[in-house]
Parts: structure tokens; sequence; C-alpha cells
């Protein structure tokens, strides 16, 4: 893990999961997605559900410093990621749009004004907005949708409930069990 002091982060970086907006994914699902692909975890700080549910990914526990991401190449020690379910369709896998639910914007919104009290030099973007990205994630203009957001005096609403992320112990618990209920199941169907 590699921290750097909270004064580096530049920017808050919106990112949509690239999964269909028609299924069901987690913080724990998006992990082993990077695991496979060579990362150590996941690489985003927060993953906010279509229910509005925030888990926590890379940590930010720690007052004055946070640990680097693994969400916008090039900017990662100087930035914050939040990922958010979502960002395609079945019908359309190839194409990024933004079907965030409205469940997802309050607490996506509540996450920002939180993370910009402690990073209050940060510019809120979308991953295709960073310097050197190639890509159409997050689906829309983030910047120009926090711009119109901003201005706005936030609503009496208690911070976003943030989910710690289980430990690599717990989460390989679950996966043995899921292991061993799909084992049982393939073997009842045997017999």
């Amino acid at each position: 893990m590699t921290y750097k002091p909270d004064s580096q982060v530049r920017w808050i970086v919106q990112h949509y999961s690239a999964t269909p907006i028609e299924s069901d994914f987690t913080a724990a699902d998006i992990d082993k997605m990077h695991r496979q692909r060579g990362f150590r975890e996941i690489g985003y700080h927060y993953f906010i559900r279509k229910s509005g549910e925030v888990e926590t990914g890379r940590d930010l526990s720690q007052p004055g410093r946070f640990e680097t991401g693994a969400h916008s190449q090039g900017e990662n020690s100087a930035s914050v990621g939040i990922c958010l379910e979502g960002g395609v369709t079945l019908a359309a896998p190839n194409v990024g749009v933004d079907n965030r639910t409205p469940a997802q914007i309050k607490a996506q919104i509540a996450l920002i004004r939180e993370l910009l009290a402690r990073f209050p030099n940060a510019k809120v973007e979308g991953h295709r907005d960073m310097p050197g990205a190639a890509t159409q994630c997050p689906g829309y203009d983030a910047a120009a949708w926090w711009a119109g957001v901003a201005h706005k005096a936030p609503t009496a609403r208690p911070a976003p409930v943030v989910v710690q992320k289980p430990a690599q112990s717990e989460r390989q618990g679950w996966l043995t069990r899921i292991l061993e209920l799909l084992a049982s199941l393939i073997k009842g169907k045997r017999t």
C-alpha cells in the first residue's frame, strides 16, 4: 500500500463500473474483477450501488493521508476515485450511458460534499476528462453535472452510510461457502 498526503489530492474522479444496470454488482465483485486484471485490490476508494449504499474500497480512513488508488492512470497519486454501479446496458454493453439511479445520485452528492470538506482544493471530474484518458466513463459530463449541483445548498440529510469492505479472510470465507453450496447443488442434480 502506498499512501500520499491529503494535500496532493487534486481530483475526485467519477467512474462507472461498466456493468449492466440490469444486473447487481457489489464492491466485492469489482474487487474480484480488478484482482483478475492483476490489481492488488479494488482500484476505487468508494463504490456506490444502485440502492445508494456506499461501499469502501481503497483506504481513506487515516486522517491526513490517503491510499493511492488504481482508477485513473497517471493521476492515481493525486485523486480519489468514486465508482457507480452500472454505466452500460445489456443491449449496448459497449456504449457508456448515464443510468445512475436517484438513490445513487443522492449518495454521490453527499459523498462528494464530504470529500470536498476533506480535500477542499480538489475538482470533481469524470474519468473521461482526465489527462490522457481514452474512455466514455462515467457516461456523462461529471464536471458540468457537479457545477450544476455544487451551488445548491445541501439538503438536510445524513451523510451516506458507508459499508466497510470485509477483510480478506472474511471474503474468502464467503467464497468458500458459496463454492460449497454450488458443489452441493451440482452433486444433488447428478444423483
